[in-house]
Formats: C-alpha cells, structure tokens, sequence
C-alpha cells in the first residue's frame, strides 16, 4: 500500500502520484475550497471594498440561501452588515481609538504605571500565618490528611517531618 496524500481543504485523501496531485489541485472543487478557506482570514477593509462593489444576491436577500455561496458573484452581505463592516474599518483606521480608551475602560498606561508604582513592602511585615488559599472548614482540622493536602502555614513548614511523608 502506498503513501496517501490527503488535502487540508477538500477533506479527502487519495494515493500520492505526481500526476494525482497535480490533478486534484488543478480541479475546479479544490481551487474553489482553498479560496473559500482563505476568504475567512481577510482584513475587514478587503471585505468592504469588495462588497460594497457588488450587487445584492436576490436569490440569497429573498430565500436566504444560494446554490453558489460563496462563490457567488452577487454580496450576500445586508446592509446592516455593511454598515458594521464600516464602524469596523473605521474604528481600526482611527488613530483616536487607540490613544483614548473607551468609556469606562481603563487606559493601559494608566495601569502599567500603577503596577511599578504598587511594589510589595520589602520589610516584610505581611502576617505569614494565615493560610495562602481558603480550605474547606472539615477539612482543617482533620488529623488525618497527608501533608500534601493540609493548609500551607508557615509555622507547620518549620515544624514538618519529612520521613512521614514516605
């Protein structure tokens, strides 16, 4: 049995001869599901001047489907979807978005700045005693977990016999 060659974007396999792949990718399907593959990954200012240059598919306003998808040469875009794919395009075509932060959000520097403002106290005053993450209630005083599964105190780390642990 030989080497099979199978196509990413026709979802099939077939034997691997120099004239079988040469046949499959010269094939109207193949050329057809690797375009549809790469439509997916294009910029939104693509999209727009392309449908926007198109006509409306009546069949696809109308029914809601066409026997060409995306092959089709009429936009299957509505016009509410148009008017999106503009705010998009001009919302990352504006040098104001990204100086200016939305309503309520934060702005990044902003937040950088106070991360390296905020430093830990060096002195190291914090109270070392209280576990590091909450723990069930019945679980805290069970006599029986192994040390593995019991709150993280510092006093238990200085005090812990590691032979018990096998």
């Amino acid at each position: 049995m030989g080497k099979a060659y199978y196509c990413d974007y026709c979802n099939r396999a077939f034997k691997d001869e120099v004239e079988t792949r040469k046949k499959h990718i010269s094939s109207v399907q193949h050329a057809t599901n690797r375009t549809s593959h790469y439509n997916m990954f294009k910029d939104p200012e693509t999209i727009l001047t392309e449908e926007s240059s198109k006509t409306p598919c009546k069949r696809y306003m109308n029914k809601g489907d066409c026997a060409f998808g995306s092959g089709c040469r009429f936009s299957h875009y509505t016009p509410s979807m148009i008017w999106e794919l503009q705010q998009l395009v001009a919302m990352k075509n504006s040098k104001v978005s990204a100086v200016q932060p939305r309503d309520g959000w934060p702005n990044s520097e902003d937040i950088i700045k106070e991360y390296f403002e905020n430093v830990i106290d060096p002195s190291g005053t914090e109270d070392l005693n209280h576990p590091v993450w909450s723990t069930t209630s019945g679980l805290v005083d069970n006599p029986y977990l192994p040390p593995s599964l019991q709150p993280i105190m510092s006093e238990r780390t200085m005090n812990c016999n590691f032979s018990k642990w096998g």
